[in-house]
């Protein structure tokens, strides 16, 4: 092949492929820190919980249904439940999309509840720190799976330090796990859900169960 023919089409491709890394690098979003879906969804929350205390205090269902509409695009219940499955996610394939269900279910209602049962009327935000560059280049490359998101709400008496653990995922930021007060959330469900199996001794058991497991009641009797 005559020389001066080869070169030409080395630099075509090279232009090609300049030309394609470009037009990807303009397409590509730019993904935002996590802070700000965390800061978002936490005041719209707060707002909601101030502005309609008395009346979800007296429909606590209703209530649910709201915390249901504004949290479900923003939590990963899959990821979550299956955490909170740990080993049996492997061990009970088939129960895990039930579970999904059940579980996300059963954590609108306890985190409706929690909310209600304040009997704090001033809640607002403090603070929210706000993730480092070097981070969320880490978590773009792959090389971190979660960013955690500090936050500290201000109740009438004290400061509550929360920690998110959002991960990007179906084109957003969302929920992993929280920690409250050193509290991990989502481990305390993966124990109190292992416990379960051990005392009933099947995951389907506990899996058609859980809302009632949840509230503490025994469910040999006629289940």
């Amino acid at each position: 092949m005559n020389k001066t023919i080869l070169v030409s089409i080395r630099q075509l491709f090279f232009t090609a492929a300049t030309l394609l890394l470009a037009t990807n690098a303009m397409a590509a979003p730019q993904l935002q820190p996590p802070e700000i879906e965390v800061e978002k969804i936490t005041r719209n929350l707060l707002d909601l919980y101030d502005k309609n205390e008395e009346k979800y205090r007296k429909d606590r269902e209703g209530f649910v249904q709201e915390v249901d509409r504004m949290l479900s695009p923003v939590v990963a219940f899959d990821q979550i439940a299956r955490y909170v499955m740990g080993k049996y996610t492997r061990r009970s394939p088939g129960q895990v999309d039930k579970f999904e269900t059940t579980f996300k279910d059963s954590l609108l209602r306890f985190y409706s509840n929690a909310l209600l049962a304040l009997d704090d009327t001033s809640l607002t935000i403090e603070s929210v720190d706000k993730t480092p560059e070097k981070q969320l280049k880490e978590y773009i490359a792959g090389d971190i799976s979660r960013i955690p998101v500090k936050m500290s709400v201000r109740t009438s008496t004290r400061s509550v330090d929360i920690f998110y653990s959002m991960v990007h995922t179906d084109g957003r930021w969302k929920l992993r796990n929280i920690t409250i007060d050193g509290i991990n959330i989502a481990k305390q469900f993966q124990t109190q859900f292992a416990d379960a199996v051990d005392r009933y001794g099947k995951v389907e058991t506990v899996v058609a169960n859980w809302a009632e497991i949840m509230q503490g009641k025994d469910i040999k009797a006629g289940k």
